[in-house]
């Protein structure tokens, strides 16, 4: 009897966790608590093993995929939040989150498709058309979140994936729910249709996500999350309210409306409202509200939000308010060094041309382990001294390395390169590079604005270039109070602070110009010295131009010092 009892409680252990709602809760109730991204892995797997049963898709079956899509929720929310929070994770890792929750929503979507083709191949009598409306919605849904995917990553979805939209959404409108009002998910209180999952993906797409990070990605697809349903689709187009189309035949999304010649597929949207929304937002903002409080999400941080919500409402508008390219590309292949890192920048600018004429760099006598010395010890050591003195090396044979790129093609503030993406992992939008084209004899400084990821293994990058003729400089921070000091070998202590490099980009007569440096040394209003002897200048930080990937732009004042000490 014990026997018995013991093989029976072994077959039923053993059953099949997709067998059926009661099997796959029970199965759900047993994963580990506590960690997600192992749990997350289970559910992706047993709803790759779904996809991948030939079983006929009956009611029972979709109540198994609705149990296993509705308790990952939570899981997919936590891992995309690991994800956008930290954009220099380890590559190892950035790869695991991403393909884990890319993965998990294309299984989805192509489990609710199924259903979906199940219905449309047999429609009369089917049990699962009460089903339908939520089932699409759902789909429409994840497939947008696989397109926000390949977005993050700088990927163009595949044309297939269009097609496959397209021809969902059409299934919606053929039966007449496409409008209807639905709850996406049990957990959620508000309501979506599948027009607006529909509009939001094409509305998505519009976005140069190539110049956007993951986070700006994530912010605009909240945005018209809650906005999309403000446009609505015509079949009949009218040139005054009309600014964008959709030729549902073709394996592209939205485009913008430039001629008059449109096949019956076409749906045509109107964004006045969308815009009206975007000008209200940004007014109440203006007055004080917080961002969170108008739904533009936590993470939407003032003035940076203010950007976004301009640079969206151009690319939602009509082709004569979209932001233009500043100069015409021409193609043009040629052999470019390429330097990261702002101190190897900083190295380079120095070593191929430096411009300190004008400011007078600070202390050339001084070298930087010299300078160590006097922070850590008050003075330089012996040893240091005497490696300084027999030290010859020449400045070029110190030069940083340095990577060798294929420009293709260039226009007069930037150029584009293609290398490859798998070595090439430190390159990030916002990233500063030193840039020296083939035979020029000078390093330009220049910033990474676009990314692309290419079928064939390459990384497509666009740099702006920020300066022809950069100007490294070491500067000195001005000390905010002065405490009695001793001199030794005729240094002052009290002045033995490191000193700061920086590079000038712009240098104008007025004394004013702009600087590049590291993020972690700037401070309002903090000030340097250049300069030695009676040629000193005092230079000051004013107000941050724009933040890179671990540096600033900022715009600073220069005067010469009245008391140099």
């Amino acid at each position: 009897m014990f026997n018995i009892l013991s093989m029976l409680r072994k077959n039923s252990a053993e059953s099949d966790p997709l067998e059926s709602e009661k099997t796959i809760t029970r199965w759900i109730n047993d994963l580990p608590a506590g960690n997600v991204l192992n749990a997350h892995e289970q559910v992706l797997q047993k709803v790759a093993e779904f996809n991948a049963q030939t079983a006929p898709y009956s009611k029972e079956r979709l109540a198994v995929l609705l149990s296993l899509d509705e308790y990952a929720r939570a899981l997919q929310t936590s891992l995309s939040q690991q994800y956008l929070r930290n954009p220099r994770m380890s590559r190892v890792m950035e790869s695991r989150l991403w393909h884990a929750v890319y993965k998990f929503y294309w299984e989805v979507a192509r489990g609710y498709h199924g259903f979906i083709m199940s219905y449309v191949s047999n429609p009369a009598g089917n049990p699962l058309q009460t089903s339908l409306p939520m089932l699409t919605l759902r789909a429409v849904h994840n497939l947008g979140n696989v397109f926000k995917w390949h977005y993050f990553r700088y990927e163009k979805p595949a044309d297939k994936l269009w097609l496959r939209l397209h021809n969902l959404y059409r299934v919606a409108e053929f039966e007449g729910f496409s409008k209807t009002e639905l709850t996406l998910y049990p957990a959620s209180s508000e309501t979506t249709r599948c027009l607006d999952q529909y509009t939001r993906i094409l509305l998505l797409g519009q976005l140069d996500t190539s110049a956007l990070y993951p986070k700006q990605i994530e912010m605009a697809d909240q945005w018209l999350n809650q906005w999309s349903h403000l446009i609505e689709q015509d079949s009949q187009f009218n040139p005054d309210t009309h600014t964008l189309y959709v030729a549902q035949s073709d394996d592209v999304g939205a485009r913008r409306i430039r001629n008059t010649e449109f096949s019956e597929s076409c749906r045509f949207m109107a964004t006045a409202r969308l815009h009206e929304k975007i000008q209200q937002t940004r007014s109440a903002l203006q007055n004080g509200k917080s961002p969170a409080l108008l739904g533009l999400g936590e993470d939407c941080r003032l003035p940076d939000c203010f950007e976004i919500l301009d640079y969206a409402e151009r690319q939602w508008g009509p082709l004569d308010k979209r932001e233009q390219r500043k100069s015409p590309r021409t193609s043009a292949k040629k052999i470019i060094d390429v330097v990261h890192g702002f101190n190897e920048i900083c190295a380079v600018v120095k070593q191929g041309k430096n411009g300190a004429d004008v400011l007078h760099e600070v202390d050339a006598e001084l070298k930087y382990d010299e300078m160590i010395d006097m922070k850590l010890y008050g003075f330089v050591t012996e040893s240091t001294r005497t490696r300084n003195r027999h030290s010859s090396t020449a400045p070029s044979e110190n030069a940083p390395p340095h990577e060798r790129w294929v420009m293709e093609d260039m226009s007069e503030h930037g150029l584009g390169a293609s290398v490859p993406a798998d070595s090439n992992d430190w390159v990030r939008l916002g990233s500063m590079v030193a840039l020296k084209i083939e035979r020029d004899a000078e390093w330009k400084i220049g910033v990474m604005r676009r990314l692309l990821h290419a079928e064939d293994g390459l990384l497509l990058v666009g740099m702006e270039v920020l300066s022809n003729a950069p100007q490294m400089l070491l500067l000195r921070p001005q000390a905010t109070h002065v405490l009695q000091g001793y001199s030794v070998s005729t240094m002052d202590t009290t002045d033995a602070t490191l000193p700061v490099p920086v590079i000038f980009i712009t240098l104008t007569d007025d004394g004013q110009g702009e600087l590049l440096l590291e993020a972690a040394q700037y401070t309002s209003g903090r000030s340097f010295q250049s300069g030695t002897g009676a040629k000193k200048n005092m230079i000051r930080l004013r107000d941050v131009i724009e933040k890179g990937d671990g540096w600033m732009r900022v715009a600073v004042d220069i005067a010469k010092d009245e008391n140099p000490t």
